[in-house]
């Protein structure tokens, strides 16, 4: 049987927390939904008409706008992609509460024929992509812009949010001719832990793939690259980064991407008043199958959208064949990117990167302590809670060995409901005693490795059990405002230091009062299911 192959993705090891101050204000809060399924409508556009400012809706479909802004007359624009888009004076939204908005879907159909000069007939899914990668540099800034917007990064786990941190950011791109990972800048206007959320220390530590504890499955770090967390993320942008490896299975976007994938299901949707191609892509390479859809512009051929996810399906329990991976499917990665168009280019309006990962947590019930009593000559075992079932433990259900060398204690002791005495003979004594108190150093010795079975504390935790748990986590950067041709940046002592994390407290700040315009559209407190 061959080996699983391995994807590559741009896997960051600064995930840690720490805080600085952030922006406080008082906030309108709505929800969007779809009209007919009542489900949320996810990273939808919400913008202040008039105002190249806004921002995305959430996994729950939420939304904030401050309320400094809801002076009169003010409206809100809500765009995306298959919807129709909608208008809302703000003075509509609930002062208290959570104001529910109702989008229509907009009817999908299949595209018309389509006239060009060299032929008459509907443009195949293949030659539609391959058009739009063609006109990439028609259709996307070539001279320096800028981007302020919300960066965030967390976990879900069934349903509700924790590790959450936050952030106002600014890139400033040279554009799309520049190398995006050696040439763009950041700035970092502000940066927290939101304590609001849960927090779980052990969820936060960085990716270990020698531990093993904290895993994306099937992934490996890929050495191009390195950087803080929304340097990487924005790395994962294949539209921003069509010309270099990005991750798989797209890898050079021009080059790999028509020739790795399968399109079909050629309709038409719309995006605000722009009609839309939507394509479904697929490519299968077991065990690893990918789904997802590209958005492309009808008019002008600019891609708009690129949704991205890769499953792994595992082997049958019972397979027919050395290659039957019939059994379950697993999401392993979904990369989310959408552009919107200003003054006939397009820009970056949101990207997200959401994986499953593997957490194998440490035991709740536990050996705190192995202590050698010199005098009384046993092993004093000390457990870190109560046990409760002391009367069904036999010495058989005791394995003590160093070395590589099982050692089998004479017997036990109980000293009290979180102490335990193990007996040992006069040679066994003599070797430990030898071991401890070697003068090797203590990175050389030879561990005591201790297994008691049966031995439970009153909530049932098995001794040393070590529960896995599968987590969600999401790296998302939402543009609030686009500054077209913009060539001021801030002095290079306030330029985000690329290499080190957000919140690392060496990382410099740009001016706050400069971003009294944004804000941190901080999500509910649980996702709907």
């Amino acid at each position: 049987m061959k080996p699983t192959p391995f994807f590559y993705v741009l896997l960051v090891f600064f995930f840690t927390f720490s805080g600085l101050s952030a922006q406080d204000g008082v906030y309108l809060k709505g929800v969007l939904k779809d009209a007919d399924t009542r489900e949320p409508v996810v990273f939808a556009t919400v913008r202040i008409k008039g105002k190249a400012l806004g921002v995305i809706s959430n996994q729950d479909g939420g939304f904030l706008i401050p309320e400094t802004l809801a002076q009169e007359g003010t409206v809100l624009q809500v765009s995306s992609m298959g919807y129709e888009t909608k208008e809302i004076p703000v003075s509509a939204l609930e002062v208290s509460g959570i104001s529910t908005i109702l989008l229509r879907a907009a009817v999908e159909q299949l595209p018309e024929t389509v006239v060009t000069a060299k032929r008459r007939g509907r443009l195949s899914a293949r030659k539609i992509i391959q058009y739009a990668l063609e006109k990439i540099p028609e259709n996307y800034p070539t001279t320096p812009f800028g981007l302020v917007g919300y960066y965030r990064d967390y976990q879900l786990q069934r349903h509700a949010y924790s590790n959450l941190n936050e952030a106002i950011v600014a890139v400033f791109d040279k554009g799309f001719q520049s190398d995006d990972y050696k040439q763009t800048q950041y700035g970092m206007y502000s940066y927290k832990k939101n304590t609001e959320f849960k927090i779980d220390s052990f969820a936060a530590k960085p990716y270990d793939y020698g531990a093993q504890d904290k895993i994306i499955p099937n992934a490996s770090l890929i050495s191009d690259y390195g950087g803080n967390e929304l340097v990487i993320l924005h790395i994962h942008d294949a539209i921003r980064n069509h010309n270099v490896r990005a991750y798989s299975f797209v890898h050079k976007l021009v080059e790999d991407f028509v020739r790795e994938h399968r399109f079909s299901s050629v309709s038409q949707t719309s995006y605000g008043d722009e009609q839309v191609y939507k394509i479904r892509v697929k490519k299968m390479m077991l065990p690893f199958r990918v789904e997802g859809a590209i958005y492309i512009d009808k008019k002008d051929f600019a891609i708009r959208k690129l949704d991205y996810a890769v499953y792994k399906k595992e082997p049958d329990k019972n397979p027919d064949g050395p290659n039957d991976y019939s059994g379950e499917e697993k999401l392993l990665y979904e990369i989310l990117v959408e552009y919107t168009k200003v003054d006939g280019l397009m820009y970056l309006n949101y990207i997200s990167f959401h994986n499953k990962f593997r957490l194998i947590r440490p035991p709740v019930f536990r050996i705190e302590e192995i202590v050698l009593d010199k005098d009384l000559g046993y092993l004093q075992i000390k457990l870190n809670r109560p046990a409760m079932s002391f009367d069904r433990l036999k010495p058989s259900d005791i394995r003590l060995s160093y070395a590589g060398q099982f050692l089998k204690p004479a017997d036990w002791i109980l000293v009290d409901s979180t102490e335990i005495g193990l007996k040992l003979n006069a040679k066994q004594q003599t070797r430990l005693k030898d071991m401890v108190y070697s003068e090797k150093e203590v990175t050389k010795r030879p561990k005591i490795l201790l297994q008691i079975e049966k031995l439970v504390d009153k909530d049932g935790n098995q001794l040393g059990e070590r529960k896995i748990d599968i987590l969600d986590q999401f790296r998302e950067f939402f543009t609030q405002k686009i500054m077209e041709g913009e060539t001021v940046k801030p002095p290079e002592n306030k330029l985000m230091l690329k290499t080190k994390p957000l919140y690392d407290a060496s990382q410099p700040m740009l001016n706050r009062k400069a971003s009294d315009s944004y804000w941190m559209n901080t999500p509910l407190r649980k996702v709907s299911n």
